[in-house]
């Protein structure tokens, strides 16, 4: 890149030479095999390397120039003359550099009816006409990450809502933009003002692309794919399907056997003294019923209360999306041809389906 190489050949440079031990390019007993810049051989060099006389006329740049050519013909290429050149022995040379990327521009991105690739090319001039250059190409993935201190993508998400007279739920999600493959971590806290039944939770990712033409006079709209990331069901226990994912029960919930067993024997007691008071039959119990709230029907004021549920929901991973093409994501992205957006949708459940969105973005 410049003129003040850190190493005979060129910075960064970390070299093996065939026939002679490991080295690197800061090692003294390495650099006094290289050659001089000026393209010189020295009698040392030949007898470190293994190389004979022969072999270094014919690696040499005077041995290239003396050779007959037509009028117009040069004995180097003219851009590599322009240039200087530099001889390389034979061995390994591993040069290691970075490249920096502006912000703006866009990640790999890989859909049906639109792509963007970063392609690293890498061209070697050889000296001599003879001497085709050599050139390689190598697909690299470039992948955006959202600040972690930007408090746009950290700030958490709450939803709080009253469905009719019967539930007031809390939602709230840890952020708004979360790597593919992570977890989203979420929690409900479900309050009861009526005796109301909960019979699963459930959360879903919904994805959205649209393409447009160069001119903008043509869109696409691809059909808003679901995703299913988590479902909670009462009375059951977590689906393998959801096994990546977390859960955990602050308070309230559903209440074990040996809980249900008790429960009901109170609830039966109070039933029996009230109707000895009021010389009645006692009132039968309600059949027992499987609910994320507990059993509210027994009427047992220490059952009414909030449950709270912290959620880690799994975002499928590379490997699961290999697995199950139906499970594929794609990243966040918003340019002139493509759209890429996703919604996160939880569903709790009951006499009636209760859906809270907010939009989120994955990357």
């Amino acid at each position: 890149m410049n003129n003040d190489w850190a190493t005979e050949y060129g910075n960064q440079c970390t070299y093996e030479l065939k026939a002679s031990s490991a080295s690197s390019a800061s090692s003294s007993s390495t650099n006094s095999t290289a050659l001089p810049r000026d393209g010189s051989f020295a009698s040392p060099v030949s007898q470190k390397n293994g190389l004979t006389a022969k072999e270094l006329k014919r690696l040499s740049l005077q041995s290239a120039q003396s050779r007959s050519f037509g009028k117009g013909d040069y004995g180097v290429d003219v851009t590599t003359q322009a240039k200087g050149f530099k001889v390389f022995y034979p061995g390994t040379y591993n040069y290691s550099f970075e490249l920096p990327i502006d912000h703006y521009q866009l990640e790999v991105i890989k859909l049906q009816y639109g792509s963007v690739k970063w392609e690293l090319h890498v061209s070697v001039i050889l000296a001599g006409i003879f001497k085709p250059n050599l050139h390689g190409m190598k697909e690299v993935s470039i992948v955006r990450l959202p600040d972690p201190m930007s408090l746009e993508t950290t700030a958490p998400i709450s939803i709080s809502r009253q469905w009719e007279d019967q539930l007031y739920y809390d939602i709230i999600i840890s952020g708004k933009s979360f790597p593919i493959g992570s977890k989203i971590p979420i929690a409900f806290k479900l309050t009861p003002l009526a005796k109301v039944q909960v019979h699963s939770v459930k959360v879903y990712v919904t994805e959205s692309i649209e393409y447009w033409t160069e001119d903008k006079l043509a869109t696409r709209k691809d059909p808003e794919r679901k995703i299913l990331l988590f479902e909670k069901s009462a009375g059951k226990a977590l689906d393998p399907t959801w096994a990546s994912s977390e859960i955990n029960t602050l308070c309230g919930g559903e209440p074990s056997a040996q809980e249900r067993r008790e429960a009901r024997g109170i609830a039966q007691q109070r039933r029996n003294v009230e109707a000895s008071r009021a010389h009645t039959s006692p009132e039968p119990l309600p059949e027992p019923t499987t609910s994320l709230l507990g059993d509210l029907d027994l009427g047992l004021e220490g059952l009414w209360g909030s449950t709270e549920i912290e959620v880690n929901v799994q975002i499928p991973t590379c490997k699961m999306m290999i697995k199950n093409r139906d499970l594929r994501l794609h990243p966040d992205c918003s340019w002139k041809n493509v759209n890429v957006y996703h919604w996160l949708k939880s569903s709790i459940a009951g006499p009636h389906r209760l859906i809270s969105t907010c939009p989120h973005t994955l990357t």
